[in-house]
């Protein structure tokens, strides 16, 4: 497997993950983050995209409002194969230890940007201290956790499984 599409793969599986994660919050009875970086969006580029027509159109091709969790997911992905293609191709070769150290280490970038950048600019304080209980910035941590674990973990494994393929075929 090449190694985008190793990223690829390991990417969709990690996102999937902590999407699974953060969407078991609520049911699971934990008031914690999810979609400030969208939100955030929302506040800052709704004007923007009004006064240049984009969200009129938006609307008469009937595409999903940014409200809907359609929309919540397209952005989630898409903002979560950008953390995967740093991931891959910035931080990776340069983390120390194996796949699960890479990227647990790798996970606290995302964590510190929403809880010391995103949170604080939508009012909620670093972390969410002032929306979220402590057990829901630990499940925020957690969420983000989980997918530098498993993209780590899986990125490593199929990179190792196309190291190995090419050594038994030469």
């Amino acid at each position: 497997m090449t190694k985008t599409r190793a990223a690829l793969a390991a990417g969709f599986i990690a996102i999937s993950v902590n999407t699974i994660v953060l969407k078991a919050a609520e049911p699971l009875g934990f008031l914690a983050e999810s979609g400030g970086l969208l939100r955030l969006h929302v506040l800052h580029l709704s004007p923007l995209f009004q006064s240049l027509g984009i969200s009129r159109w938006w609307a008469s091709v009937g595409l999903p409002p940014p409200s809907s969790l359609p929309f919540w997911l397209a952005f989630h992905y898409v903002t979560g194969f950008v953390m995967v293609f740093l991931y891959s191709t910035l931080f990776e070769r340069v983390l120390p230890g194996r796949g699960l150290i890479k990227g647990s280490v790798f996970s606290l970038l995302p964590w510190l940007v929403n809880g010391l950048v995103v949170l604080p600019l939508l009012g909620q304080g670093v972390l969410g201290y002032q929306r979220l209980p402590l057990s829901g910035m630990a499940y925020f941590f957690v969420a983000n956790w989980s997918f530098g674990a498993v993209l780590g973990v899986l990125y490593e494994k199929f990179r190792c499984n196309r190291a190995r393929q090419e050594v038994q075929s030469a």
